[in-house]
């Protein structure tokens, strides 16, 4: 399933000319789902990209990772985050705010190592998130843009332990004022 979601997006991102008429991309921020911060880790992807394929569709890709040591224990968090979405304009409501829908999907793990026993004992958290969420991205300057979103998402975080657990839930996303997403567009 990964090979492929990132072999479509290399593939988009090669067929750019062809498709295209004036592509921007760059470098930023959105904030992602928070179901996985459930374990006291928070791997949400801190780095992405927004590449506009052409005025109309997009595709964001964003990656973190965190790991957290906690002592006495010695006890060690590490996570990682994966997160894509496909950004369509809706309507443009001025040449400096556009209103969007970004159906989008997350990935996640962390794995918690506890070394205070022999042998150490080790769980791993798994989540994975769907949503589809409506966003306004405001360009500030030239090649600078802030956005928020709001949406609904359904959540899934599973971990390897013995029992097995699972939590699932359906809810609004981006509730309050961080979450939100910048982008600069160097390309």
């Amino acid at each position: 399933m990964k090979k492929l979601v990132l072999a479509a997006a290399l593939a988009l991102f090669a067929a750019t000319p062809v498709l295209a008429q004036g592509p921007m991309g760059g470098i930023g921020l959105r904030s992602g789902s928070e179901f996985i911060t459930a374990t006291g880790v928070d791997p949400s992807p801190t780095l992405g990209v927004r590449h506009w394929v052409n005025s109309q569709f997009g595709v964001d890709l964003g990656i973190g990772f965190n790991q957290v040591k906690l002592e006495p224990g010695p006890r060690t968090f590490t996570g990682f985050v994966f997160d894509i979405g496909l950004p369509i304009s809706l309507k443009a409501a001025s040449d400096k705010v556009n209103f969007i829908l970004r159906p989008g999907f997350q990935w996640g793990t962390v794995e918690d190592k506890d070394e205070e026993f022999v042998p150490a004992s080790t769980v791993k958290f798994t989540s994975m998130s769907v949503s589809g969420e409506l966003e306004v991205e405001w360009m500030v300057a030239d090649k600078l843009s802030v956005s928020a979103s709001h949406g609904i998402a359904w959540h899934k975080l599973e971990d390897d332990g013995t029992p097995k657990s699972t939590v699932t839930s359906f809810s609004t996303v981006g509730n309050n004022f961080t979450s939100l997403g910048f982008h600069v567009y160097l390309w």
